[in-house]
């Protein structure tokens, strides 16, 4: 009874911990830019000269950070892939000796790694594509134009979007949260068995998805605000927010808390 108890209380602990984390890491992460001006009420008013200028300058910016985007993706699906190979390998091993720790432990890692590597292939890969896909579009017309200038921001926008998901917290919460969850089960069901494979269980998942998070591509989340800043000269809209806007923002310098209302 005693032994539960210790464990009950280490595994609260635990959760604490990472509840504790989550909310460190969602309060010191920069303020998300306030999205001002709508990018598509005023293509119907835009000169013809207006409408080719947006759209080569669409193009451009997604085919700068191309190169960037394909190679963050399909080197991070790599690497998830290759971890989810050798853990499951490793799984299959443990089962064959009837070492359920271990097969639990390194089954649970390949469970987490095929994951991610199936996000990257079904996430929309817009950054990657668009500039060729927006090349294709009819323009051989003014009204072609517009709606290939339609066409090249839904493309933007969609292609900002993946990249503000990829370089958010998410996922690094996410994993977090499943390697302690993973590693609280292994250490609580199989208590002093392969340390070093609970602690990586701990380790490995919230280390590499930062990695993967702290190496994310932004050209595509960048190029979208400054581009909502020339696409129409005065069109903005309502945020359509009710109550105050909080700001809170950390840096060496110190720190900064404003409400706006």
């Amino acid at each position: 009874m005693a032994v539960h108890h210790r464990n009950a209380n280490s595994l609260l602990r635990r959760i604490t911990l990472v509840l504790t984390c989550a909310l460190c890491l969602s309060i010191l992460l920069p303020p998300r830019v306030t999205h001002a001006q709508d990018a598509f009420s005023c293509i119907e008013e835009l000169t013809d000269d207006q409408v080719r200028y947006r759209i080569s300058y669409i193009e451009e910016k997604l085919e700068k950070g191309k190169k960037h985007a394909t190679r963050w993706r399909y080197t991070w699906m790599g690497l998830w892939l290759a971890i989810g190979g050798v853990t499951t390998y490793l799984a299959i091993d443990a089962a064959n000796d009837d070492e359920d720790w271990n097969k639990f432990g390194w089954a649970y890692m390949a469970g987490g790694a095929y994951f991610v590597a199936t996000t990257h292939m079904f996430l929309p890969a817009a950054d990657v594509w668009g500039a060729k896909r927006i090349r294709r579009q009819d323009d051989s017309t003014e009204e072609a134009r517009r709606a290939k200038l339609r066409y090249a921001t839904e493309t933007l926008q969609k292609a900002s979007g993946v990249q503000e998901l990829a370089g958010g917290p998410m996922g690094v919460v996410g994993s977090l949260v499943y390697g302690v969850v993973g590693g609280t089960i292994k250490a609580t069901q199989w208590t002093g068995l392969s340390r070093g494979l609970t602690a990586g269980m701990y380790i490995a998942p919230p280390v590499m998805m930062g990695l993967q998070t702290a190496t994310a591509p932004r050209q595509a989340a960048m190029a979208y605000e400054s581009y909502r800043g020339i696409a129409c000269s005065s069109k903005y809209y309502d945020r359509g927010r009710e109550g105050p806007d909080l700001d809170f923002s950390m840096s060496p310098a110190g720190g900064s808390f404003r409400i706006n209302f």
